[in-house]
């Protein structure tokens, strides 16, 4: 819809709402009787189709989902647990003085010990020795900030992967750019992905996450970038 059909809709409502509000007044005013009322009506049936499209109208406008935080939260948690026990929600999070980043998922430092951890449940004693944000046993991944900041505003997510099987991968630095060159390419114009100057890291820029269907998108981007370390790993 252009900006001169929204202004159509929106004013000839508004001017039909005010007559509606009028024959009725006017109705009150000459005192109420089978005249005025039938006046009244006339008048009112007139307008009253204009005031129902505006309402109409705004029904369809998009707007933002009421609980836009909560099912962010859900869908990242939920995304998590469906990735684990290769990666899991890091307990312990230690955020930098930056304040860029507040929350974090690792990777198992040995990918062999994913087929030993496939009944490990969030419930189980051991799983904190994974998902502690400075085990031995796991890496930092993933760095995100808030789901506030996220909703709010543009930001980067961090992937790092300094993991041990990583560094020891022949070629690892040009494996690096083919993920990053693999996300710019499937992703372009809508996420970037840039290296963080030598490191085993990488950056993508997402847009601030408004709705359903972005919330969905991140969880795409993500999941993306876990399916293209699975090949490297």
């Amino acid at each position: 819809m252009d900006k001169m059909e929204f202004q159509e809709k929106f004013w000839g409502g508004i001017f039909g709402i005010i007559a509606i509000v009028a024959a009725i007044a006017e109705a009150i005013a000459n005192g109420i009787s089978a005249a005025t009322v039938f006046a009244a009506i006339k008048d009112v049936s007139g307008t009253l189709i204009v005031a129902v499209l505006l309402i109409t109208f705004i029904k369809q406008l998009p707007r933002k989902p009421k609980n836009l935080l909560e099912t962010l939260e859900n869908e990242v948690e939920e995304w998590g647990k469906k990735n684990s026990p290769l990666i899991f929600k890091a307990e312990g999070y230690v955020a930098e003085q930056s304040g860029e980043y507040a929350q974090g998922f690792v990777l198992l430092q040995k990918p062999e010990d994913y087929m030993k951890l496939s009944n490990l449940t969030p419930e189980s004693s051991m799983w904190s020795e994974y998902a502690r944000y400075e085990s031995k046993k796991t890496g930092k991944f993933i760095d995100m900030p808030g789901y506030k900041t996220m909703a709010s505003s543009n930001f980067k997510i961090r992937i790092t992967m300094k993991q041990s099987h990583f560094s020891k991968k022949e070629r690892i630095e040009e494996i690096l750019q083919d993920i990053i060159s693999s996300i710019n390419a499937r992703y372009a114009n809508e996420f970037e992905a840039v290296q963080i100057g030598k490191s085993l890291s990488f950056t993508v820029s997402i847009k601030s996450i408004g709705t359903d269907k972005e919330i969905q998108r991140f969880i795409e981007l993500i999941d993306y970038i876990v399916s293209l370390v699975k090949v490297v790993m």
